[in-house]
């Protein structure tokens, strides 16, 4: 008996429910797990603040160290709350962006690639970083670009947004023409006429964050480091954490692209981030060669992509972690071309002239077989075979180091297969 559309649990729409509950709960699980283990690089980076002068991605931290402080609450647990309520609202945005294209099954495919939202899940440790503060930003900008264009409120609660997220993480400077994009497939979807007032608003950010990117550069590292560091032990926290973020902002010069040349090469970048890129963008250029747009909208849709594309990975050259900005280019690529497809909503279906079995195991192979490493790994991420080695490893592990903190997950599985 075939059960109606809306009634079938299975349907795509709770499928995709389902989906984000799950990464919402991975991502909280390993959040809290590595926020308390007080990862120097994770948790390092929400604490810098201004206690001893102005430094980048200090603004929120700040914020968190004076809270706090003033009101003797731990400044994991404001981080935790904090940094998974913004996860949960990217993904409540993304969910009121996407419930509504979940016909086309390219849309679907991309959703489940290892290198877009599960890319926490393979990968726990780009769990709680502040690229998801950029996810928020350009997810809210997409669910709610009319009322900005329109309400001079959501204007300048968008334009006070970016400038918080550029003071607490410089990175979504290289980001903002993205918004110029999704701004002009959303004008083009309504007939309306270029008009260089539609754009004040973008214009705006980007030269605002582009002067706040020259003064980051100028006196960023004008500030007392020991200073910086010394504050997290004001709201309790082990300066061991200093060993991470904080201590690498304590360097004038950052780190250049012949100093990580040999890196890159010995860990096969160039190689293996080729591969992940080119394996996360199929679903986006199948979806784009089977859409019924004129061909010169197309070409425009190509143009400003890969300009986007072009001028995010600027600073790939100063960077060790790929996958984690990668990440991030794959979400506003696919925000670009979620505007793109609404400008006409009829979709040509894609042909595939071969058995429709093959066809699922090749599609299950294709999302299932890699995944992508934030970075480092030499060789190919294998999927979740990698993971099934992970918690193999992490559950027969006895040294000291394994555990050295209380593991309740670790001791449960341990105790369910009779490992003593």
């Amino acid at each position: 008996m075939t059960l109606n559309k809306n009634n079938n649990i299975l349907n795509k729409n709770n499928i995709i429910i389902i989906f984000f509950l799950f990464i919402i709960i991975n991502y909280a699980f390993f959040n809290y797990r590595i926020l308390f283990r007080e990862n120097s690089f994770i948790l390092g980076d929400w604490l810098i603040n201004y206690s001893g002068g102005f430094v980048k991605r200090g603004l929120i931290g700040h914020f968190f160290y004076l809270i706090s402080k003033s009101f003797n609450i731990s400044i994991i647990h404001i981080i935790f709350f904090f940094s998974t309520s913004i996860y949960i609202f990217y993904l409540y945005f993304f969910y009121q962006i996407i419930k509504d294209k979940l016909d086309n099954n390219l849309i679907i495919i991309f959703l489940f690639l290892p290198s877009t939202f599960l890319f926490n899940f393979f990968d726990p440790l780009t769990v709680g970083r502040k690229e998801i503060l950029v996810f928020f930003f350009f997810s809210f900008y997409y669910l709610y670009i009319d009322k900005i264009k329109e309400n001079i409120n959501f204007k300048i609660l968008t334009f006070f947004l970016s400038i918080i997220i550029m003071l607490t993480h410089e990175l979504i400077f290289f980001f903002i023409p993205y918004m110029f994009a999704i701004k002009y497939f959303h004008i083009k979807k309504n007939f309306e006429k270029f008009n260089i007032k539609d754009y004040y608003l973008e214009i705006l950010i980007f030269i605002s964050t582009l002067i706040l990117v020259i003064i980051i550069i100028n006196f960023s590292h004008m500030h007392d480091n020991n200073t910086l560091c010394n504050s997290v032990l004001d709201v309790g926290i082990s300066t061991d954490v200093c060993n991470g973020t904080i201590k690498e902002f304590g360097v004038k010069i950052g780190v250049g692209f012949l100093v990580l040349l040999p890196y890159f090469l010995e860990r096969n970048y160039f190689i293996n981030y080729s591969l992940y890129f080119l394996l996360s963008l199929l679903p986006l250029a199948l979806i784009i060669f089977s859409s019924s747009n004129k061909n010169q909208n197309k070409l425009i849709l190509i143009f400003l992509s890969i300009f986007c594309l072009i001028f995010s990975l600027t600073f790939f050259n100063i960077v060790n972690d790929w996958g984690r900005y990668f990440n991030i280019i794959f979400i506003l690529q696919f925000l670009i071309i979620l505007k793109f497809i609404e400008i006409n909503k009829d979709q040509n279906e894609i042909k595939f002239y071969i058995n429709k079995y093959i066809l699922l195991i090749l599609v299950f192979f294709y999302l299932t077989s890699w995944h992508m490493p934030h970075c480092c790994n030499p060789s190919i991420g294998k999927g979740y075979s990698d993971i099934y080695v992970r918690i193999k490893k992490r559950i027969l592990d006895n040294s000291n180091e394994s555990t050295k903190y209380k593991d309740l997950p670790r001791e449960y599985l341990r105790k369910f297969f009779n490992i003593d």
